[in-house]
């Protein structure tokens, strides 16, 4: 009989992996269940690929199951002490399941700790759920595998004119499949937009939430730190929305947390109840989310080959808002070519309401300015922006110094 030592344990969601490289044996728990029950795998590692003893499902509580399993695995491997490894799976499994998440102090220090970071400044911000929403047709998809691309290589010689972190992204896709998803990401490298990348591709059809064992074991099997979720719609599961959002909102936030990955986010534009533009049509989205990009067709060029987007930055938790982002997209049968273009509150006025188009205006010009000047960027008359004003004053958006002049109050 083998002397029975501890195995090498790995969490994952829902899942523990225990590996006894001595007894050439590795076992999964999988699919746990608050009951106590869990599927059951084991494999005979020899270090030249794993061959499958057995799988059952079992309920780790009841030693009559567990003394059944022993039995039926001693037929295998009768030198390994298969009652004390199955002792070992079942309570640190059970300990696993009980045991959420583990409490930490918070010891903050006096120095400047830094700030999380970014994988591209600013719109993939390390660790929280980022969202780039718009209307059908703006590019969304496109835009957001170019990022991703970039992030691939770490690169920082780029059309987009971005400094990319290197990562490990993978990408989850309710909206498209394979074979498109493959002729796109072709056309944008083909367009050096971004230099060739190998992308980790999962096509889902259930809810994240309703198929997180199969999308916890995808990211696990490639390492994955970013993940790309295309779209919001599908993966929140919209049929089991209450009329606010709020339900599903709440279960695919919770669900994407305990994938402990940084999210980037594909949404689609909606309108709620009072026909406030919102995030597919629900608020709780947006205060779930911590860095939200609206992404706005310009309709500044004439060309159908053509399309002039601009990235507008609405919400951050952990930064200032920036500058809107413009990018000219070029289209050919074989290529996607993503620039960046300068961008000016010209061509965005028609595209934004009066009380964003002077908060842009104010970002941009970073400086007191007089009504007159404001009402003639954004296309106003003096009274109108008279009025948007103020309210934006009684918001706390806006400051008037007592000069007759204007500025952001965050500046």
């Amino acid at each position: 009989m083998i002397e029975y030592c501890p195995p090498e344990t790995t969490e994952h969601i829902n899942k523990v992996q225990y590996q006894w490289p001595s007894m050439e044996l590795l076992v999964y728990a999988d699919r746990l269940a608050d009951s106590g029950s869990a599927e059951l795998w084991f494999y005979h590692a020899n270090g030249n690929g794993n061959s499958l003893l057995h799988a059952t499902k079992a309920n780790l509580l009841s030693t009559s199951t567990m003394n059944q399993i022993a039995k039926r695995l001693q037929e295998h491997s009768s030198d390994l002490p298969w009652k004390q490894i199955l002792t070992c799976i079942s309570s640190q499994t059970l300990e696993y399941q009980r045991r959420g998440e583990p409490s930490n102090i918070i010891q903050p220090l006096t120095m400047d700790t830094g700030h999380p970071g970014y994988f591209i400044e600013p719109i993939i911000l390390k660790g929280v759920p980022s969202i780039i929403y718009g209307d059908k047709g703006v590019n969304k998809t496109n835009l957001c595998l170019a990022l991703i691309g970039l992030v691939c290589c770490g690169n920082d010689d780029n059309p987009m004119g971005f400094k990319a972190e290197r990562a490990n992204p993978g990408m989850l896709d309710w909206e498209s499949n394979r074979d498109l998803t493959y002729y796109n990401t072709s056309r944008l490298v083909e367009g050096g937009t971004c230099p060739y990348f190998e992308l980790p591709y999962l096509r889902c059809g259930l809810s994240l939430c309703d198929d997180v064992d199969r999308i916890s074991n995808f990211i696990t099997e490639h390492k994955i730190n970013l993940v790309l979720i295309d779209s919001l719609g599908q993966a929140a599961g919209s049929d089991r929305f209450d009329s606010s959002g709020k339900a599903g909102a709440l279960r695919f936030f919770e669900v994407l947390r305990r994938l402990n990955v940084t999210p980037l986010i594909i949404a689609q534009n909606a309108k709620n109840e009072e026909n406030k533009k919102t995030i597919f049509g629900s608020t709780f989205f947006t205060y779930y989310a911590r860095n939200i990009f609206e992404l706005k067709d310009t309709k500044s060029t004439n060309n159908p080959d053509e399309k002039l987007i601009a990235l507008i930055h609405t919400e951050s938790n952990y930064s200032r808002r920036y500058n809107p982002i413009g990018f000219r997209v070029r289209y050919t049968d074989s290529t996607i070519i993503i620039e960046a273009q300068e961008i000016t509150l010209q061509q965005l006025k028609d595209r934004i309401e009066d009380t964003e188009a002077i908060l842009e205006f104010m970002r941009m010009e970073r400086k007191l300015c007089s009504v007159k000047s404001i009402a003639d960027c954004i296309g106003k008359s003096e009274n109108r922006t008279r009025v948007v004003l103020t309210i934006l004053k009684k918001r706390g958006k806006i400051v008037n110094p007592g000069t007759g002049l204007w500025g952001l109050a965050e500046e």
